[in-house]
């Protein structure tokens, strides 16, 4: 909740300050700044191969064979069951179609990581470690596989390898789910969003081209994610008779606008406590003080550690509603609590990750949980918490909506996404440049 520096970093920024623009990893700077023509700016990253609109040029004018199968290869370091990447896509991973396509998974992860999987690696017949090449060697790798479409899951998250991208891994380069922005110094062709998180008004901020799904851009596992009863309130520390708020973001989403609105809403909700997933002692007593001070006591927040997946999805259906945080929303997290049967909503959004529960919430029918701004936000969530008719009905749809809406539908998710890369593999083959599209809707 570093509120001052932000602000004075703000002020440079928009007043032209560029060594300002070099300071920070992008992934660092859309945590605090909602404004896309800065994130779009940031300059400082770890990536030691540059590109360039002759490189780009270079590698799309590349020969290449496009075969009637589409080869698509997936790049990350996040291929171990628990990494919230893989709970998300795991499924979409399954379900396609082999006689469509050929998926190569080419795996940077950390072999402590890959330790813990839990047996997703070891059914992977294609699974290619580039974790110790170069990026040149990698990017050559790729390009051996005869890869037609190279899907980035990582961009400027801990661990990318951006590198192999800038190095012409593959005709078509596509950025996904990994980072919920602009890759700014990768050598993108698409993004892939939706008309949520990358609406028009954001094509200027981006070198990439949209390509957009028709519902959600978030891929969703109905299969694999566990759906357990719920835990008794008794055996989490929660009191049977108060009313919950639940949030188990990362504490670097945690912003000070973020923790201003959850202590307005909970003064409106005397009868309401705050249960948060918070990891070591100084984030505990930052963030405990901080909310003393708004006046919030500090019998009002329970904090968490955390538990094995199976056991975190049961312990949400806890909890009465779910709280925001901005300008970096619930991810994962939002997609849990939705799958959990736990109510959220949210306020419109400056940029794409402060826009990613909008898309959620369209997807699973709930547009009506999507408020103008954050003082319509403040109101919805204080009138849900004190009507608990309406909020029991509230919870009721969302139940019935998980079975019947977009969101949880894997295997249609699939289907469009295949029929993305076909839309991009057709340009590509009548040799043209990339542009934005729309995934048109399936039945």
């Amino acid at each position: 909740m570093r509120h001052a520096e932000d602000e004075r970093f703000l002020a440079g920024m928009k007043a032209g300050d560029a060594k300002l623009f070099g300071v920070e990893f992008p992934s660092s700077n859309i945590n605090w700044c909602d404004d896309e023509s800065i994130n779009s700016r940031m300059t400082y990253t770890l990536i030691e191969t540059p590109f360039t609109p002759q490189s780009t040029a270079a590698r799309r004018r590349r020969p290449h064979v496009f075969q009637e199968k589409i080869r698509v290869g997936y790049l990350s370091s996040d291929f171990f069951a628990s990494h919230a990447t893989l709970v998300l896509f795991r499924g979409v991973l399954e379900l396609h179609d082999p006689d469509l396509s050929e998926v190569t998974f080419f795996c940077h992860t950390d072999p402590d990581h890959a330790a813990t999987d839990t047996g997703w690696r070891a059914l992977q017949p294609s699974l290619v470690s580039v974790r110790d090449m170069t990026d040149a060697q990698a990017a050559e790798t790729i390009r051996a596989a005869g890869i037609d479409i190279l899907i980035d899951l990582k961009g400027h998250t801990k661990g990318g390898r951006g590198g192999i991208l800038n190095a012409g891994a593959a005709p078509i380069q596509v950025a996904y789910i990994g980072y919920p922005g602009s890759g700014c110094g990768i050598d993108y062709d698409y993004i892939i969003g939706d008309r949520f998180v990358l609406p028009d008004s954001s094509k200027p901020y981006y070198h990439e081209k949209f390509c957009r799904m028709p519902e959600s851009y978030q891929a969703n596992d109905d299969f694999y994610r566990p759906d357990p009863p719920p835990l008794p309130r008794s055996a989490l520390g929660l009191p049977a008779d108060r009313f919950v708020f639940a949030s188990f973001n990362a504490a670097r989403k945690i912003s000070h606008r973020t923790a201003r609105l959850w202590a307005r809403i909970m003064r409106q909700v005397p009868d309401s406590v705050l249960w948060i997933l918070c990891l070591g002692n100084l984030a505990r007593d930052n963030f405990s003080n901080w909310m003393v001070d708004q006046g919030i006591s500090r019998d009002r927040i329970i904090m968490t550690g955390g538990l094995d997946y199976g056991r975190h999805i049961a312990r949400l259906k806890a909890a009465d509603f779910g709280l925001e945080t901005y300008p970096v929303n619930g991810h994962t997290t939002s997609s849990d609590k939705l799958w959990a049967g736990l109510p959220i909503a949210t306020f419109k959004g400056r940029h794409f990750a402060s826009r990613v529960s909008e898309s959620l919430l369209n997807a699973i029918g709930l547009p009506e949980m999507v408020a103008e701004d954050e003082e319509a936000y403040e109101a919805l969530v204080v009138a849900l918490a004190k009507d608990r008719q309406r909020l029991a009905a509230l919870r009721e749809k969302l139940q019935n909506n998980r079975t019947t809406t977009p969101l949880f539908d894997t295997l249609h998710f699939t289907r469009h996404l295949e029929c993305a890369y076909r839309m991009m593999i057709d340009r590509a083959k009548a040799g043209l440049d990339p542009d934005h599209f729309d995934v048109p809707p399936l039945p």
